[in-house]
């Protein structure tokens, strides 16, 4: 009768069971088990990554160091046996941007040579191109140690304001003279 009695809670119980989802419930447990193995795995992955990244990062900053040092050295380096190069760099932008001189013509300029030129040259006063033929170009120091572009002789704000004034002359037009004196 016992035995009965065991035999007979136990089926209660899993009939209880069954309906309350007892195996449901089981495999609920054994999925939260598994997920969140899943979590750990990736929170562990997402550490690996970080670690890694980190290295990542500080092999770059110090390739980035170590390429800057020796930028820093070379240009200690020309500065210290080129001293006039940093105040060439203005003048090799404004002859390779506004007037567009090839490397060549700029490189022979940079040695101090007089350049023949031949074709336009553009002046963003008057923004206009004015041909020039056979125009002997160099670069001069002025007395505050700066370089400037001389064309012809004379500086290249000059010589553009003189081709303006042969164009405007050309178009039958009264060129502008500047009046230094003072009208009453």
């Amino acid at each position: 009768m016992e035995a009965a009695k065991i035999e007979a809670k136990a089926a209660l119980m899993a009939k209880v069971g069954s309906l309350l989802g007892g195996g449901k419930l089981k495999e609920f447990e054994h999925r939260n088990e598994d997920l969140q193995n899943r979590i750990k795995e990736l929170e562990e992955e997402a550490v690996q990554r970080e670690v890694q990244h980190t290295k990542q990062i500080q092999e770059m900053k110090n390739a980035y160091e170590q390429q800057y040092r020796k930028l820093s050295e070379f240009t200690d380096f020309v500065k210290r046996y080129f001293p006039y190069v940093e105040k060439l760099m203005p003048t090799i932008k404004f002859l390779r941007n506004t007037l567009n001189f090839g490397d060549a013509v700029i490189r022979k300029l940079c040695t101090f040579k007089d350049v023949s030129i031949k074709g336009e040259l553009y002046s963003r006063e008057f923004n206009q191109h004015f041909r020039a033929d056979k125009t002997i170009c160099s670069l001069k120091e002025d007395k505050d140690g700066n370089f400037n572009l001389n064309i012809d002789g004379v500086s290249h704000v000059s010589w553009f304001r003189r081709k303006k004034d042969e164009f405007m002359q050309s178009l039958g037009m009264p060129t502008r003279k500047q009046d230094k004196g003072i009208r009453l």
